[in-house]
């Protein structure tokens, strides 16, 4: 009865979404909007983009699930490996880090902890050296042993070296109130207060953050520490791992959700495809961080947003897997850049709604997400500069345009968010010859028929299809062309 039960919500669900989708397309294409004009023209100024901007974040416990696919996972990879910057930054961490031993016993562990040897290392180590990453390690703080964790920080040294470029200590300890089964976790040597959870603090994670600190900076020398690992950017945790001295954060570290399967379905963050499409989650997300970019950056520390995701909680049918992510995402990412954010790691689950990618050891299925991630992995170039651009027009509200300047073109990507059609004109610096790649789908709630530039992601992880790149009207810098409701437009500029 009970899986009965679950399946009649499931697909009760389903149902929902689909009328749901259907009734903003359906409306949208029945009322036939009138076409809207753009005009995106350089303002002045630019932001380089740091080469090391886009990386990854997978827990520890389904960090097998993508080893298991060996090269697969390395194709995957060179999809969203934006060209000319450096060495993708894997990190290894979220909820599973504080879930985590190292080469621990004790009699009796928590069943949610799961105790990691040196294969675990060795196997990491060929991973990253493979496919050319760096790594950062989240390391449990809810243990409170930082000379075990010291040991497992030396010994991913050793296992990796010059590779390992980051240490972060706990994940989301702001949570930790929530948390209070943490406190069972005992193991010799632990220097937890009894009831530790009850009111975790700021100062505590000052305390707790200084002892690791110590201990680390002498186990893995030279390594960069990072935290607090919070999930907004509150002043009080971030001003908690200054003044340290030598022990001080090299980085500050925040984690940013558009929204939330975790809150209940009458929140303004629940997700749906009309928040997806907002300028609050990608525009408004970014906003939200540049507290901490000003924070660190007047503390002459870097800010990363090192786990990052459309919709925490795992997603829910119909937005998480729809085609509006793939419109986000690089939107997202782009204003992330704007924002002055240093770097980001894209949280992978390997069987969650919300993954751009379904993972297995012998083939992937794609989800919309993957197309914006290598729309905008394909934006970045060597030399890359986000231009600064003022967007004039009428009626064009949900439009982005997105402008990248690099060694020898320049890349326009333009983001239609609206259902109506966007006749654009661009003024750009250069007047070589333009090509234009497009990002479309059926409807903006489709999971699958996505292309980009004709072609689809197979199960492969290649690209299949002949590619279609029109070329694009020019005349003396400005480029002309239409960008179709719920559906984006990179522009490719030489010369």
């Amino acid at each position: 009865m009970a899986c009965r039960a679950v399946g009649f919500l499931l697909v009760a669900a389903v149902v929902a979404a689909c009328l749901y989708a259907q009734s903003i397309v359906g409306s949208a294409r029945a009322a036939a909007p009138t076409p809207v004009s753009a005009a995106p023209t350089l303002s002045g100024g630019a932001t380089a983009v740091p080469r090391s901007f886009f990386g990854l974040s997978i827990e520890y416990k389904e960090l097998s699930d993508y080893e298991l696919e060996g090269p697969l996972f390395g194709r995957v990879l060179s999809l969203i490996r934006p060209q000319g910057g450096g060495p993708m930054i894997l990190r290894i961490g979220g909820k599973s880090a504080d879930h985590v031993y190292w080469q621990a016993t004790t009699a009796t562990p928590p069943q949610w902890v799961s105790v990691i040897q040196s294969p675990f290392l060795s196997d990491l180590d060929q991973l990253v050296v493979h496919n050319n990453l760096k790594v950062m390690l989240d390391l449990n703080l809810a243990v409170h042993a930082p000379a075990l964790e010291a040991s497992f920080a030396s010994a991913a040294a050793q296992a990796m070296p010059g590779r390992l470029v980051g240490l972060e200590i706990g994940n989301e300890p702001d949570l930790y109130w929530r948390q209070p089964w943490l406190e069972k976790q005992q193991i010799p040597g632990t220097q937890a207060p009894a009831n530790w959870t009850i009111g975790y603090s700021a100062a505590d994670y000052r305390r707790d953050y200084s002892a690791y600190a110590q201990a680390l900076s002498a186990a893995a020398r030279g390594v960069p520490l990072g935290g607090p690992e919070i999930i907004s950017a509150k002043s009080s945790w971030l001003s908690s791992v200054e003044g340290l001295g030598h022990l001080t954060p090299s980085f500050l570290t925040i984690h940013r959700y558009a929204s939330s399967t975790c809150w209940p379905h009458t929140s303004p963050w629940y997700p749906t495809l009309h928040l997806m499409l907002s300028n609050s989650a990608s525009a408004g997300l970014a906003n939200r961080v540049e507290p901490a970019v000003t924070f660190a950056h007047a503390h002459h520390q870097q800010l990363l947003v090192d786990e990052i995701n459309s919709i925490s909680c795992g997603g829910n049918i119909g937005v998480a897997n729809s085609f509006a992510t793939a419109l986000w995402a690089p939107d997202t990412l782009f204003e992330m850049l704007k924002a002055g954010v240093n770097g980001v790691n894209w949280h992978l689950r390997p069987s969650t709604l919300n993954a751009p990618f379904i993972a297995s050891p012998t083939v992937i299925a794609p989800n919309p997400e993957l197309y914006g991630l290598s729309a905008f992995a394909q934006m970045i170039a060597p030399g890359a500069q986000l231009e600064n651009t003022t967007l004039t027009g009428t009626g064009a509200t949900q439009l982005k345009a997105w402008v990248v300047q690099f060694i020898g073109g320049t890349r326009v990507l333009l983001i239609n968010k609206g259902a109506a059609t966007a006749n654009v004109t661009v003024h750009l610096n250069s007047t070589g010859p333009a090509f234009v790649r497009r990002l479309l789908a059926p409807s903006i709630s489709s999971s699958k028929g996505v292309t980009f530039g004709g072609q689809t992601i197979g199960p492969d992880a290649r690209w299949h299809g002949k590619l279609n790149a029109p070329p694009v009207p020019g005349h003396n810098g400005f480029y002309t062309l239409s960008v179709p409701g719920y559906s984006a437009a990179m522009v490719s500029v030489w010369g």
